[in-house]
């Protein structure tokens, strides 16, 4: 996720911004590519509202790559953020034969951890992730059980490599898939779905995913 500046006040979609909405371009950590990236997002101020929502991070076979995102929250923030990861070229046929990808993602409320979890994938064994290429994480908070029903009906095209929990108002989604294609309806139907439900703001596309 790397971070876009945040829009002004009375831009974009809804009325007022209350914190960010980050949507970046697609990376892509090439084969001769050491690629260290972290994004630190940090929301002190009461109510505020973050949204990263990049597009796809392409992980090219040799990558050596360390992916890091870390949130911290007040208790009164709420987070709408993805990632969605490519491992090689699926559409050439390109798999992800070799080189690393270490990933590591953490979510903090009010110096508490609420999540951290860690993935290490390298030579060309894809068995932690069932041999899908394409890996898919979002996180909801501040979230509930009606959330968490809404998310299930939603991942339905996506069969059994795909779920959500809810642990201490987190809602995290992670699914696994072979299509580029579903994943992004899926992700972009739950992010319409809930992000009323938890911003009471309009659900209005950003322009970046046109592209």
């Amino acid at each position: 996720m790397s971070p876009l500046p945040a829009a002004p006040a009375g831009r974009g979609c809804g009325r007022r911004y209350a914190g960010h909405f980050r949507s970046a371009g697609r990376q892509k950590p090439h084969a001769y590519h050491h690629a260290r990236r972290q994004q630190v997002l940090s929301q002190q101020r009461p109510a505020g509202a973050s949204e990263p929502a990049p597009q796809d991070t392409i992980i090219f076979p040799g990558a050596n790559a360390a992916l890091r995102s870390v949130f911290h929250l007040k208790a009164s923030s709420t987070l709408l953020a993805w990632e969605l990861y490519c491992l090689g070229r699926p559409v050439i046929n390109e798999t992800f034969s070799h080189g690393t990808l270490e990933s590591r993602l953490e979510v903090w409320v009010d110096d508490e951890p609420r999540l951290i979890e860690r993935q290490h994938l390298g030579d060309g064994d894809l068995t932690p992730v069932a041999g899908h290429p394409w890996i898919g994480t979002l996180l909801f908070y501040p979230a509930n059980e009606e959330h968490l029903d809404t998310v299930r009906a939603l991942l339905a095209p996506l069969g059994h490599f795909a779920g959500a929990t809810l642990t201490d108002e987190l809602l995290s989604v992670r699914f696994l898939s072979h299509d580029n294609l579903i994943c992004q309806r899926v992700m972009r139907d739950i992010w319409q779905s809930l992000r009323p439900l938890l911003t009471t703001k309009t659900a209005c596309s950003p322009r970046i995913w046109q592209t």
